[in-house]
């Protein structure tokens, strides 16, 4: 019974094919227009060919010339499919239920384009037609039974595909090297894909849902998919897709597990050049994902409906956000249910001044609540849970240890804050057994606040308390009080701005003949910080007459410094924000002495900048002054008043932008009026007096040779003298700076003199009589100083009758108490130390090196 069967079977396929063989043999052309109206019925598409042949051995087969696919609403001019060779074989079997099932269906050298309207409406979605219809090609109809047309198995050859979907914004083209797609009439067709996309090769196979979806059917698709980036090598990037989705036409409803490496992120701008994506280093890992919405309206792909049941996540490194950097992430939560935890290292400028790098490894909620959080645009707020700590000093002990906990929420987030150090650096300075508690909130206005942030240490005591209001920072209120503040111990916070821009580099500068052009460098932080009017009246240190300008030195000198573009930070708050600051320390420490109820006010509204109420008492005198900056009126003023005002000498020699000459507690007394929209202007029309006196600290000789002549020099140490007293007083009026005191004694050298700066030009005109002691008596002699700050011309001073004066012998007089009561404008201040009782020479000695 088999065997009859069996041959049955081979003799009904035996006359099939005969039938079919004849039928062709007999009119050719029968084949073509039964394909073409198998194509239109089922697709609603025109197919045109230039030439069609058809072979019988060793098996029927056909190939086509000049091939066309009509596009949706077609206009005859871009059709959707264009080929120049299709070729295929006809399978047997299926011709016995009238089916015409194209197997190796070869597609060359062609054009696919597809396009979906903003509507929705896409040329890939075909309409089979309905009911009766004519003969397509318009020749007389006759009775015949109708075929179906299927492809069993295609292959793509040289082959440009574009895409134009206005719906899903969305477009690009591609050449497809070679493709092949087997069982497109299964539930399951395998695809193979080489292409190109630019100079970027990328491969995709794998496994997809039936075809039928582009017959207008929607059918669930179950996807399993690989995909390939760059060329073959052990970092190509990778990623695989296995899941399904439930509504392909309208990507509705998908789920599935994803997983790959990219050596970076942005190589997928490669393929998507508009994505604009992140450049992540080293993304990596398996996420599993969902449609959280699959009832949506709309069609594409919304991050905001994408859901994350499990993630196993890590990336070598991304880019700054917010001025902070994070590598060496990983995001793991294995379910719904398990809390989803991320850690990494986060680096940035502010953390960088308290530590190398901040490990970070904290809790967020669970994967659900972090998921809910996402969608809802964290309108339901997420628990966090944060801990932090020094990468450099994990396992010592002694590093920065931090804990945030509470919940962050789109209308509320409350953040717990705590933590300690065993040592806490900040700039060049360190804090010692650090301890920090408080807290931050943020309402649904975007205020944020902080409350009773406390700090303890040796160094500082004190508490926070701010607020700030967006868009931020357009409002600060808050709190700075202190009960007690050492800045001794903190003065690495301003001496660091010294030590990065004059070691030995720049000492080395100066040049061995007074009279050279060279110069020593200025502290790199004088020409950024002399951008605004506020800390650049005095001109840009460092950068001579023939220097090229920058851009906001351009924008100053021709009056534009006010424009949008051009306005700096500060100038921005300053002309909308809104700030009142207290500043307070109930016992401050400097320079040795200690001050008590040292405030001061800052307080900034409708463009009027003022730092008002300074006051304190110690060391004999009570200190006030105030400033004022106010950009409401036309043109901006600015006023200070020091009545006195203790200030570290680097700190003011930088944001006068002058050489770093002394370092010590300096005393400021004096009032300054300017008026004008630039910095130049200011500098222009800046009015007042001031004073500058010192008592201790130290002076740089190696800068302040060049302003002494060779004679002078040659007998000064290459080191830090101790000041014992230095004054300076000055009246500005027309773009000078006329200098009627000049004083110092420092080690064996006093000076004396007066002369005039030149605030734009930076030329001076100084007359000075430095004295070198030795053996209790010593030696002088007149020098004149040009030039300019950074590069002075020191030479000996003729007298009227054109003689040069040098005086040996004679004893010094204290002229310490003068000099400090001519720069101090008589106000009371700390006295200048006795002299010491041993011999100058010895001194000198010591000072050149040749006694130890």
């Amino acid at each position: 019974m088999k065997r009859l069967t069996a041959a049955l079977i081979v003799i009904l396929v035996l006359a099939a094919g005969l039938a079919v063989t004849a039928h062709i043999l007999i009119d050719r052309s029968s084949l073509k227009e039964d394909v073409i109206a198998a194509v239109k019925r089922q697709t609603g598409r025109d197919l045109a060919m230039a030439r069609f042949s058809v072979g019988v051995l060793p098996w029927p087969s056909f190939s086509a010339y000049q091939v066309t696919l009509s596009d949706e609403g077609d206009d005859g001019v871009t059709p959707m499919l264009r080929a120049r060779d299709i070729r295929a074989s006809i399978a047997l079997i299926p011709l016995l239920w009238r089916e015409i099932r194209l197997e190796n269906l070869t597609v060359m050298r062609g054009a696919l384009t597809l396009h979906r309207d903003e509507s929705g409406v896409a040329n890939w979605v075909f309409h089979p037609l309905t009911g009766k219809s004519g003969s397509p090609t318009g020749h007389a109809s006759h009775p015949q039974a109708r075929w179906k047309l299927q492809i069993g198995s295609a292959k793509l050859d040289n082959m440009a595909i574009s895409l134009d979907d206005r719906q899903g914004h969305h477009s690009g083209a591609m050449s497809v090297e070679r493709a092949e797609f087997d069982g497109l009439s299964s539930p399951a067709p395998y695809l193979d894909v080489h292409g190109r996309r630019g100079d970027a090769p990328f491969r995709v196979n794998g496994h997809i849902g039936p075809l039928s979806l582009f017959q207008g059917a929607n059918p669930p698709w179950a996807v399993s998919l690989g995909a390939t980036l760059g060329t073959d090598s052990k970092q190509q990037d990778w990623l695989n897709f296995d899941g399904q989705i439930t509504d392909m036409r309208h990507f509705h409803g998908f789920s599935g597990v994803l997983r790959g490496e990219l050596a970076s992120l942005k190589d997928v701008e490669s393929l998507f050049p508009n994505a604009n994506l992140p450049d992540v280093k080293g993304l990596g890992g398996e996420i599993g994902v969902f449609d959280a919405d699959p009832q949506a309206e709309g069609s594409g792909l919304d991050l905001s409906r994408l859901g994350v049941n499990h993630v196993h996540m890590h990336a070598d490194s991304s880019p700054a956000w917010h001025g902070l950097t994070f590598s060496a992430v990983h995001a793991d939560a294995d379910t719904l249910s398990s809390a989803l935890t991320v850690s990494a290292v986060v680096n940035g400028a502010m953390i960088s001044e308290l530590a190398p790098g901040v490990a970070m490894q904290g809790r967020f909620g669970t994967l659900a609540q972090a998921g809910t959080a996402w969608q809802s645009g964290l309108a339901t707020p997420l628990p966090v849970a944060v801990d932090l700590r020094d990468v450099s000093q994990i396992g010592t002990g002694s590093g920065l240890t931090a804990h945030l906990s509470g919940q962050i929420g789109a209308d509320d987030s409350t953040l717990a804050l705590e933590g300690q150090a065993r040592t806490l650096d900040v700039m060049q300075a360190a804090l010692h057994d650090v301890t920090f508690k408080g807290e931050v909130q943020r309402d649904t206005s975007g205020s944020i606040q902080i409350k009773g942030l406390n700090l303890t240490s040796h160094e500082a005591t004190g508490v926070v308390d701010a607020s700030m209001r967006p868009p931020l920072p357009s409002a600060i209120n808050g709190r700075l009080q202190f009960s007690a503040l050492d800045l001794d111990a903190l003065k690495g916070l301003w001496l660091g701005r010294r030590d990065e821009g004059t070691g030995a580099a720049a000492q080395a500068a100066v040049p061995a003949d007074p009279g050279a052009s060279g110069a020593s460098s200025p502290a790199p932080s004088a020409t950024a910080s002399a951008q605004t009017p506020i800390a650049g009246l005095t001109g840009v240190a460092g950068n001579s007459a023939a220097a090229p300008q920058t851009a906001a030195e351009t924008a100053a000198s021709t009056g534009t410094m006010g424009d949008t573009d051009s306005m700096t930070v500060l100038e921005r708050f300053i002309d909308h924000g809104q700030a009142s600051i207290d500043v307070s320390a109930a016992k401050l420490r400097f320079n040795g002495d200690d001050y008590s109820d040292v405030s001061g006010h800052i307080a900034l509204s409708n463009a009027r900048l003022a730092i008002e109420s300074i006051k304190g008492a110690g060391n004999g005198m009570t200190l006030a002054g105030r400033a004022v900056y106010d950009r409401s009126v036309s043109p901006a003023s600015l006023s200070v008043v020091f009545s006195p005002v203790l200030f570290p000498a680097t700190l003011a020699q930088t944001l006068l932008s002058i050489p770093d000459l002394f370092h010590g507690p300096l005393m400021l007394v004096g009032e300054l009026d300017a008026r004008g929209e630039t910095r130049a202007a200011m500098r222009d029309t800046l009015q007042g007096h001031l004073g500058l006196s010192m008592v201790g600290g130290t002076i740089d000789t190696s800068r302040l040779g060049a302003y002494l002549g060779d004679a002078a020099r040659s007998l000064l140490s290459h080191r830090e003298l101790p000041v014992r007293c230095l004054g300076l007083h000055a009246r500005f009026e027309g773009g000078h700076a006329q200098l009627d005191t000049i004083g110092m004694e420092a080690g064996a050298l006093t000076l004396s003199g007066h002369g005039v700066y030149g605030l734009a030009d930076e030329m001076l005109d100084l007359h000075l009589v430095p004295r070198i002691g030795f053996g209790g008596t010593g030696a002088s002699t007149p020098v004149l100083v040009k030039g300019t700050l950074d590069a002075p011309k020191a030479s000996q001073e003729a007298t009227e009758g054109g003689r040069y004066q040098l005086t040996i012998g004679g004893s010094q007089p204290d002229t310490c108490p003068d000099i400090l009561s001519a720069a101090r404008e008589n106000m009371s201040g700390e006295a200048a130390p006795e002299r010491k009782k041993h011999s100058q020479a010895s001194e000198l000695l010591h000072g050149l090196g040749i006694l130890h």
